[in-house]
């Protein structure tokens, strides 16, 4: 393995944090496959898929995982989701830079995942509460989250696990997910996820919907109460849902 290091960024290196130590992971969408080196690297684990639905993102994945000289650690592969993924030897699967619906979509094909073997790692770049509220009504439960500023971005990465249990949850929970509030890149995140709901309140009152209008304003009044003394994230400088 070569010494030089790769640097996946922070958004990756928090997937990455959630990633089970000695586990075998599947990296569904996984471009240059930074993150899958990243975790040989580091030695969290000891074998890696990383598949893409593209040949051309496997192709440059393949590149830099020959050029890190890990290919007996790496097997990358096209997949439409985790359709080509051997379920039978992976335990923890990371789903990053996606859409919540098109992760949501890839779950719900993978019925396998139902299992308390696996362990689930999802950074949505939309639509995290569709994301939330499909785990919760699907019987898994979100272990916890983590929030990242990166390049003036905000994001959020769900660490979650099937339990059958059925989860009770309000859009309070959807819409907050499970942050540490103490912690000001998830108080920025929080902000700006109140700010979200106040404009869809303004949207349902000018649209004379004024039960919707009040559901909302309340989730965003709920939310910035939780991180009013909070001070924001330097980096941040924009996040949008």
């Amino acid at each position: 393995m070569k010494e030089l290091m790769i640097s996946p960024g922070k958004r990756l290196e928090a997937c990455a944090g959630f990633v089970r130590r000695g586990s075998v992971a599947a990296d569904i969408g996984t471009d240059h496959a930074y993150l899958p080196v990243w975790l040989i690297q580091q030695g969290i684990c000891p074998k890696v898929y990383a598949s893409d639905i593209n040949e051309e993102p496997i192709r440059l994945a393949r590149k830099n995982i020959e050029f890190y000289g890990i290919s007996d650690k790496v097997e990358a592969f096209t997949s439409d989701g985790l359709q080509a993924v051997p379920k039978e030897m992976v335990t923890d699967v990371i789903i990053a830079g996606m859409g919540g619906d098109n992760i949501v979509t890839i779950l719900n094909e993978a019925p396998w995942l139902k299992n308390e073997t696996y362990r689930l790692i999802l950074q949505p770049m939309s639509h995290t509460e569709r994301l939330r509220e499909y785990l919760f009504s699907n019987g898994f439960d979100i272990i916890a989250e983590k929030a990242v500023c990166e390049a003036g971005r905000l994001y959020t990465v769900i660490c979650a696990a099937f339990t059958g249990s059925g989860v009770i949850y309000d859009d309070f929970d959807l819409y907050a997910g499970k942050h540490d509030h103490s912690d000001p890149v998830a108080a920025a995140l929080l902000g700006k996820q109140a700010g979200i709901l106040r404009s869809m309140a303004a949207g349902y009152q000018a649209k004379g919907a004024p039960e919707q209008a009040m559901k909302y304003a309340k989730l965003a009044e709920r939310i910035q109460s939780i991180i009013q003394n909070q001070k924001p994230c330097e980096e941040e400088n924009g996040w949008q849902e």
